[in-house]
């Protein structure tokens, strides 16, 4: 048994049909050849696995690369869409405005409208009855628009130049406040800063006076 143990021999009436000899035993990755008097060696890996576990490395960079561009581009997608969003509520709440001051607009013209309408209403009823020809202090007053046409009327003399501003007003020819009133000959305007005087006061006294509406 000694020598068997020393020399690597099988002793005698041991039962091993075969001399004893070293045997393999894989440890950490590595096949090692084991033996009575051996070391562990390690073998390299077979290039068929080392070329395995590069492709494996390779497909993995690859899939995680492909799985960023797919966040960076879901995430643009995100971006983009929340930029429209935000585009459109803004587009919609400047239409808003719009509408809004657009409806203000027309309230406000409506009511400026409906006032004039009244305030002309209220002069058409404040003038004076119309004299006849007959009446030795009526004078008439024709007045020339600026767009040719003439507007008259007959007034006492005793009348305040605003009725003679009232009755031009309520023909609508042109805006309230907007004019004066000429006459040629001898030249001299009538403005509504003299409205509370009389024709009379005035030196509108001929039985016919001519004027002409000039437009300030």
């Amino acid at each position: 048994m000694l020598e068997a143990a020393l020399f690597g021999g099988i002793p005698e009436g041991s039962g091993y049909p075969f001399p004893y000899a070293p045997h393999q035993v894989m440890q950490n990755g590595f096949d090692r050849t084991v033996g009575p008097n051996s070391w562990w060696t390690p073998r390299p890996p077979s290039p068929s696995l080392a070329a395995q576990r590069l492709i494996r490395e390779q497909q993995d960079d690859e899939y995680l690369a492909s799985l960023q561009a797919d966040r960076e581009k879901e995430l643009k997608a995100r971006e983009e869409a929340e930029a429209r969003r935000l585009d459109e509520q803004a587009a919609r709440e400047a239409a808003l405005q719009e509408d809004m001051r657009k409806e203000d607009e027309s309230r406000r013209r409506l009511e400026e409208e409906q006032e004039v309408e009244r305030l002309l209403a209220a002069k058409e009823a404040s003038l004076p009855h119309e004299p006849t020809s007959a009446d030795e202090n009526a004078i008439t007053l024709l007045v020339r628009m600026p767009d040719g046409s003439r507007r008259g009327r007959r007034f006492i003399k005793s009348d305040k130049l605003q009725y003679l501003f009232d009755f031009i007003d309520i023909g609508r020819g042109v805006k309230p406040g907007t004019y004066r009133l000429v006459r040629p000959y001898p030249r001299r305007s009538f403005s509504g800063g003299e409205s509370a005087l009389t024709l009379n006061e005035l030196g509108l006294t001929s039985k016919q006076e001519a004027l002409f509406l000039e437009l300030i």
